[in-house]
């Protein structure tokens, strides 16, 4: 089904005319070429394109293309076949019958450039399909100052069209079309003709030439052209221009594309970013909120632990210093020994002192070391040094067990 509005653009006697269709009926459209933007459909006029009829007998549908195209390739047309937008091949019978007959078009001429600017998205047809056709009459119309004419088939299908090298309607342009003719004649795809038909756009009668309408063997007769037929169907024929231009906007609608693409999946992945710090900082206000609520109890927590370590040395004599300094005492002798030095550390012992004579040093030694309230400590106590006046000085440290091999240490009390 047909658009209800289209833009149409056919070439005629003066050049390019733009018609559009509303709700199948044809209306011209007024103005500058300006004005042609968005053309649906255009025309390429007769005289762009060169029509080559052919028929290949028992060549079936499938074939008949291939077989076509080498053909035009031997004609010499293998530059113009090398892309598929040049060129194309038209049958007007069932594609699967053999022995039809039919045109291969090909582009040989450019459109003019203001028509090429409103066909940006258009679908290019021969000329001859704006045209009504009706079988057995060749049909003589103007393009642009020249001549144009088409042969129908017995189903008003035109099986071959050109434009002609004569411009006025004298004896040479009788000369052509009898050339052609009989070319058609030659390969078998001549239909059966009746006349010669002159589509004029003037409003009065058209005065055939005598010498025209003696130079054929049909009766002319002239018609006055209507409004363009719209085209069955679209071609792939194509410009060249138009073409590299829709390639372009293809390869930039692929960057557009990717770079939406690329922006999408960038704004996708900060946004998943920012919905996971969102989450997060919930979690940790959450965290934050539930950490204030058990403050209570978690400083009444590290009170209890504060007052457990102050007790905890009170509750183990050995490393308590109160007791440590007392059992000391009690292994000190009324006289004869006085401690100079006494460092409690949590892990270890050091005491220095004087003794009246060498042998109150030993004696407190070996006191010391014995003492059950000093087992769990290792001794490194040296004999006493003797001073010439008599008296000796000693030295005594102790370290745990478990600390022996540790280099750090905390003073807990110093006398």
């Amino acid at each position: 089904m047909k658009s209800a509005d289209e833009l149409l653009l056919v070439p005629h006697e003066e050049g390019f005319r733009a018609w559009r269709s509303k709700s199948g009926s044809m209306q011209v459209v007024d103005g500058e070429s300006r004005s042609w933007k968005n053309a649906e459909w255009v025309a390429l006029p007769a005289r762009s394109l060169v029509s080559v009829p052919m028929r290949f007998l028992g060549v079936e549908g499938a074939r008949r293309d291939s077989a076509a195209q080498l053909e035009l390739e031997a004609a010499g047309f293998s530059s113009e076949t090398a892309e598929s937008h040049n060129f194309e091949i038209i049958s007007h019978d069932r594609p699967d019958e053999k022995d039809q007959p039919i045109a291969a078009l090909i582009q040989v001429a450019p459109l003019p450039p203001h028509v090429l600017d409103a066909a940006d998205n258009a679908r290019f047809v021969p000329s001859v399909a704006f045209h009504h056709l009706e079988p057995g009459e060749v049909l003589i119309w103007r393009e642009a100052g020249s001549l144009a004419m088409a042969v129908p088939n017995a189903h008003g299908a035109p099986i071959h069209s050109q434009g002609l090298a004569a411009r006025v309607l004298d004896s040479d342009a009788a000369a052509e079309i009898r050339r052609v003719l009989a070319g058609l004649e030659l390969i078998g795809a001549l239909p059966d003709l009746k006349a010669v038909c002159i589509s004029s756009t003037t409003e009065e009668e058209e005065i055939i030439p005598a010498t025209f309408a003696e130079g054929l063997d049909l009766p002319v007769i002239t018609r006055r052209a209507g409004p363009p037929v719209m085209p069955e169907k679209a071609t792939r024929l194509v410009p060249a221009p138009v073409v590299q231009l829709r390639q372009e906007r293809q390869q930039r609608r692929m960057i557009m594309m990717g770079v939406a693409a690329f922006t999408f999946v960038l704004i996708a992945a900060l946004g998943a970013f920012a919905m996971r710090v969102l989450l997060r900082e919930r979690q940790l206000a959450a965290e934050e909120q539930r950490l204030n609520s058990i403050e209570p109890e978690l400083t009444a927590i590290r009170d209890a632990k504060a007052n457990w370590e102050d007790l905890r040395p009170a509750l183990t004599p050995d490393q308590y210093p109160v007791e440590s300094i007392y059992q000391l005492i009690l292994l000190m002798p009324q006289t004869g020994i006085r401690v100079t030095r006494f460092e409690l550390r949590t892990d270890g012992i050091v005491i220095d002192g004087e003794a009246a004579s060498l042998g109150h040093g030993i004696e407190f030694r070996d006191k010391l070391v014995a003492a059950p309230a000093f087992k769990r400590w290792q001794w490194d106590f040296p004999a006493p040094t003797s001073l010439p006046d008599g008296r000796a000085t000693f030295r005594a440290e102790a370290r745990p067990p478990e600390a022996a091999a540790d280099g750090t240490s905390t003073e807990v009390t110093s006398l």
